[in-house]
C-alpha cells in the first residue's frame, strides 16, 4: 500500500513548503511533472514510478526488475523511466505497461531530452553519458574524465554517503541551457560539468562550470530556468542550489525540511510555473525531514527543456 499524506503548510524554512509525504520504502528519487499538473515519482526501493494529480492520491504507473532512477516525459506525455542494471524504460502516455526500449547494466540515472527529441542517460557508476536517438540507437555520447566519480573524499572533507551502497558517483543530473550545451552534475566532485554540442549533435569539449564546491558536493537531479540558471539537488548537503550561467553558486534552502534531495521539476500550473518541486529521498538523512514532495518559488520560470 502507498502511504501519502497531502499539505501545504510552511514548514521550518518560510521559502519551502510540503506538498506530499510518504513512508518507506516509498522513498522519492526523481520527479517529473506533465502539462496537465501530474506529477511522477520514482520509488526505487519499492521499484516502482507512481504518480499524482493535485490533490489526488498516489496511482502506480508501472513496475520495473531494478531500482527506478530518472524519470523525464516527452511532449506526448510519455513517460521515459532510467532502471539500474536493465536500461531505459517508457510508459506511453495512452497507458499499458512498461516497455523496454534500451538495454544494459550500468547506473542509469538522470535522464533529459534535447530539442532535437533525443533522449540522453547519465550512468554515474562508470561516468559518462548515453544517448538514445529518435530511431532508437542507443550509445555512448561522452566518456569524458570529468564526468568519473570517485570513492576518495570529496569538497566537504568527507566521502559521499553513497558510496558504500554504490560506489563513485559521477555524472548524475543533466539538463540543455539555451545553447544546446549540456549542463551534468557531478555528484562525487561538487561540479557542474558543461559539455558543448557539435552542429551534428556528438559531444564536444567539456569543462567544469562550476566547482569543485562543498555547496554542490552530492549534487544529484537538476532542472534548468528560461534565465538559464541551474537548480542543484545537492542530497548530502542537504540543500538546494542554484548556479548562474557564470557558474556562481548561491543556496536558495539548507536544512529541514530538506533530507537528502534528490531531484526538481518546474511547475506547469496557472501559478506554479516560478515554483520548482523537489523530491526529497531521505535515503541517507541529512536531517529531520520526512521523505515526499517540497516546494519553493524561485521568482523565475523554469525552461521547456528544464
Amino acid at each position: 500500500m502507498l502511504l501519502a499524506i497531502f499539505s501545504t503548510n510552511a514548514l521550518a524554512s518560510d521559502s519551502v513548503t510540503r506538498v506530499l509525504t510518504t513512508a518507506p520504502p516509498n522513498l522519492p528519487e526523481s520527479i517529473a511533472i506533465d502539462h496537465m499538473g501530474t506529477t511522477y515519482l520514482s520509488l526505487p526501493f519499492a521499484s516502482k514510478v507512481v504518480k499524482f494529480a493535485p490533490g489526488g492520491s498516489l496511482v502506480t504507473v508501472a513496475t520495473f526488475p531494478s531500482f527506478p532512477l530518472g524519470v523525464r516525459l516527452d511532449p506526448e506525455g510519455n513517460v521515459f523511466v532510467a532502471v539500474v542494471g536493465s536500461g531505459i524504460w517508457k510508459v506511453p502516455a495512452a497507458g499499458g505497461p512498461a516497455v523496454q526500449v534500451a538495454a544494459g547494466s550500468g547506473l542509469w540515472n538522470g535522464l533529459a531530452f534535447d530539442h532535437r527529441g533525443n533522449l540522453y542517460v547519465s550512468e554515474s557508476g562508470g561516468g559518462a553519458i548515453w544517448r538514445l536517438d529518435k530511431n532508437g540507437d542507443f550509445k555512448l555520447w561522452s566518456g569524458s574524465s570529468l564526468l568519473k566519480g570517485t570513492t576518495s573524499a570529496g569538497p566537504c572533507g568527507l566521502v559521499h554517503p553513497a558510496v558504500p551502497s554504490f560506489g563513485p558517483l559521477g555524472a548524475n543530473g543533466i539538463a540543455f541551457n539555451k545553447h544546446g550545451d549540456m549542463l551534468v552534475a557531478n555528484t562525487d566532485f561538487g561540479e557542474i560539468i558543461r559539455i558543448l554540442t557539435n552542429p551534428d549533435g556528438s559531444a564536444g569539449t567539456a569543462s567544469v562550470v562550476s566547482g569543485p564546491d562543498c555547496s554542490l558536493w552530492g549534487a544529484d537531479g537538476v532542472a534548468m530556468d528560461n534565465a538559464d540558471n541551474l537548480y542543484v539537488a545537492a542530497n548530502s548537503k542537504g540543500q538546494i542550489d542554484r548556479v548562474d550561467p557564470a557558474g556562481h553558486v548561491h543556496v536558495l534552502s539548507a536544512g529541514d525540511p530538506l533530507s537528502f534531495p534528490s531531484d526538481i521539476a518546474f511547475g506547469t500550473g496557472r501559478g506554479d510555473r516560478t515554483d520548482i518541486f523537489i523530491s526529497n529521498f531521505a535515503a541517507f538523512p541529512t536531517s529531520g525531514g520526512a521523505p515526499g514532495v517540497l516546494e519553493m518559488d524561485t521568482g523565475i520560470p523554469g525552461s521547456p527543456l528544464g
